[in-house]
């Protein structure tokens, strides 16, 4: 009777892991701009269509079912950014990576930043998520820098805010704008968030 016992324990145990979800994470990526507001434009690129173009790079290349990718917006249209923000703390995600394109007068400023807030309730988790972008991208030519922008200081997750490169600079606007630059600025955020 007690190795029936211990058999039936086995089994229920057995079964109800069988039967136990893995934890899904949820990652917001806020894509910037849209609609009306095309953000920075250079030689008819515009920022708005590159963090679009990108954002679902990011989708598309995620192959793993526990992971949940959801982006602010999928198409052309404008959301301000306390919109932006309610959008998000209502998603409750895991953490969330903001995707911008830099612009500056002087077409020699390239490479990446990433912006953080003291001021974010998760600012430690924030801290580390800041690190692990730094980290994914080949090149070096990366930032981590603290400001106190709307999204950074108003969503109650973790979350980074990304300038992908200057589109005012030849050799970033090259990887800002092509397909293979593209793909691998998505390949190296969903390193982060897989």
């Amino acid at each position: 009777m007690k190795n029936l016992m211990k058999f039936i324990g086995l089994a229920f145990l057995t079964i109800t892991l069988a039967f136990t979800t893995v934890d899904k994470k949820t990652i917001v990526i806020d894509v910037s701009h849209g609609g009306h507001d095309n953000g920075t434009i250079v030689n008819g690129y515009n920022e708005k269509g590159i963090a679009l173009n990108i954002a679902n790079k990011i989708k598309e290349l995620n192959k793993n079912s526990n992971l949940e990718i959801i982006l602010t917006r999928d198409s052309d249209k404008f959301l301000s950014l306390n919109e932006r923000a309610e959008q998000i703390n209502k998603l409750k995600p895991d953490f969330v990576i903001s995707l911008h394109v830099n612009a500056a007068d002087d077409k020699k400023e390239s490479g990446k930043e990433i912006f953080v807030s003291d001021k974010n309730k998760q600012k430690e988790k924030s801290g580390s998520l800041a690190l692990e972008l730094f980290y994914s991208f080949k090149d070096r030519n990366v930032e981590i820098k603290k400001a106190d922008f709307y999204l950074l200081k108003n969503v109650e997750y973790p979350i980074a805010l990304l300038e992908l490169g200057y589109l005012t600079n030849e050799n970033d606007r090259e990887v800002l704008t092509t397909e293979k630059g593209q793909s691998e600025l998505a390949e190296s955020i969903l390193n982060v968030i897989k």
